[in-house]
C-alpha cells in the first residue's frame, strides 16, 4: 500500500542501527507502526513486537502482518460452492477466489456504501462526482466488504480472520484506486490502474522465529500502548512529521477498516468520514513538542530510538534535548540517511516541493 512516511526502503538502514544497539533479539514496541513495516522486519529479525497505531485501517495491516504466524484457514461452509475434498475448511487463498467471484446480481455486489459515495454515479442517478474507484469496483468493494461484515456479525470468521481479509480488501482496493497515491483528492480522468477489475491477492504474515513469543497488534494512541505493554528492551518511535493529518488522507481505507453499520456521516468534496478523535497532536506545530514529551515519559525501553524527517515540524536540537533529558545524556546519537522523498503530486501553483531528497534522522538514547 501507497503510504505517507513508510520505511520500507530504509528498513537496512534502521535494522543495522537496531543490531548496533542490540545485536541480540529481544522485546520491541513500535506504537506508530504504520503499514508495519519495520514491525515485520523485526519480527522477522526474531524480535518479539508489539505494534500499534491511532487507525483501524493500520492495526489491519499490523495483525495480517505481524500478530499472525501464518493464513488462518476458513471454513468451507462461507462459500457453498466450494469442494474442500472431504475437508470441513478451505486455505486462505481458496476463500480469496470465492469472495473475487462474488456477482454484482445476487444481492451482496449491489449499490453499497462505496459504489454510492467513493464512484461517479450513485444509486437511483444520484451524481457525487467523486472519481475513487470504476463503477464496477465499487460494487466489489461493497459485496467484499458486506460479506466480512455478516460472517462476523454471524461468528463464523474471528478478530483475527476478519482483519487479515479487510487489509487483504484494502490492499486490492489501494491498487485500482483513482489517485496518485494518498486519498486526499481523486484524479479527474480514469487512471488505467483504476480501470484493472479489483483483484483480491493473498498478505503473507511474517513467520515467527524458533522460540520468539508472539507479537501483538494494537489499536489506540502511543502512550497508552506503552503504558500497557510495560518494560521492553527497545522502544521504535516514528510518529508523524509534518501537517498532514492521516485520517483525511487515509478516510477510504480507513472506511473500508472501519465499514459502515450505522453509516458514517460524510463531507466535502472527497467524502471524508468523522475524524476528530484519531487526529494526531503530532501533526500540530504547536502541541508536537507536549506530544513528544507525553510519548517518552510513557516509553519504558532500554533503548529508543526516535525516527524523524529533518523537515519536521519539530526541529532536531529540540528532539535531541528531550532524548538526552530522558535517557543517560552521554549516550546518544544521532544516525542519518538521505532518500528520495515521496511525491503524491508534482509541483503546481498550490505546492513546491522544496528537494528532492530528503534525510531521515534516527535519535538513539540508553535508558538503562
Amino acid at each position: 500500500m501507497r503510504y505517507l512516511g513508510n520505511k520500507t526502503k530504509l528498513i537496512p538502514f534502521l535494522m543495522d542501527a537496531v543490531r548496533r544497539i542490540q545485536p541480540a533479539p529481544g522485546v520491541a514496541c513500535d506504537p506508530f507502526a504504520g503499514t508495519a513495516s519495520v514491525s515485520m522486519a523485526l519480527k522477522a529479525a526474531g524480535w518479539q513486537v508489539h505494534s500499534g497505531d491511532l487507525l483501524a485501517s493500520s492495526y489491519a495491516l499490523q495483525v495480517a502482518r505481524v500478530e499472525l504466524d501464518a493464513a488462518p484457514r476458513f471454513p468451507s461452509s462461507l462459500l457453498p460452492a466450494a469442494t474442500p475434498n472431504g475437508r470441513a475448511d478451505i486455505g486462505y487463498p481458496r476463500l480469496l477466489t470465492g469472495l473475487a467471484d462474488i456477482d454484482d446480481s445476487d444481492g451482496s455486489g449491489g449499490h453499497g456504501f462505496v459504489s454510492e459515495h467513493y464512484t461517479l454515479h450513485g444509486a437511483a442517478g444520484r451524481a457525487h462526482g467523486r472519481m475513487y474507484f470504476s463503477r464496477e469496483n465499487g460494487r466489489k468493494i461493497d459485496g467484499v466488504r458486506e460479506r466480512i461484515e455478516r460472517w462476523t456479525g454471524e461468528s463464523r470468521i474471528g478478530r483475527t480472520e476478519a482483519q487479515l481479509l479487510i487489509a487483504t480488501l484494502i490492499e486490492a482496493a489501494d491498487r485500482v484506486a483513482n489517485t496518485t497515491g494518498v486519498y486526499a483528492s481523486f484524479v479527474k480522468t480514469m487512471q488505467p490502474n483504476a480501470r484493472r477489475p479489483l483483484e483480491l491477492r493473498p498478505i503473507e504474515p511474517t513467520p515467527r522465529a524458533n522460540g520468539a513469543a508472539a507479537c501483538r497488534a494494537f489499536r489506540g494512541p502511543a502512550a497508552r500502548l506503552l503504558e500497557a505493554v510495560g518494560p521492553v528492551d527497545l522502544v521504535y518511535l516514528d510518529p508523524p512529521y509534518n501537517s498532514r493529518q492521516y485520517p483525511a488522507y487515509y478516510h477510504i481505507p480507513e472506511l473500508l477498516a472501519l465499514g459502515w453499520t450505522p453509516p458514517p456521516e460524510i463531507r466535502g468534496k472527497t467524502g471524508l468520514i468523522p475524524d476528530e478523535a484519531v487526529r494526531s497532536d503530532w501533526c500540530r506545530k504547536p502541541r508536537a513538542p507536549d506530544a513528544l514529551q507525553a510519548v517518552l515519559e510513557a516509553a519504558d525501553g532500554r533503548h529508543i530510538l526516535f525516527s524523524y524527517n529533518d523537515e519536521g515540524l519539530l526541529d532536531r536540537e529540540a528532539i535531541e534535548r528531550a532524548l538526552r533529558g530522558r535517557g543517560l545524556p552521554d549516550s546518544y546519537r544521532l544516525f542519518h540517511r538521505p532518500y528520495r522523498r515521496y511525491r503524491s503530486d508534482a509541483d503546481g501553483p498550490h505546492r513546491s516541493y522544496r528537494r528532492d531528497d530528503v534525510r531521515e534522522h534516527l535519535h538513539y538514547v540508553r535508558c538503562a
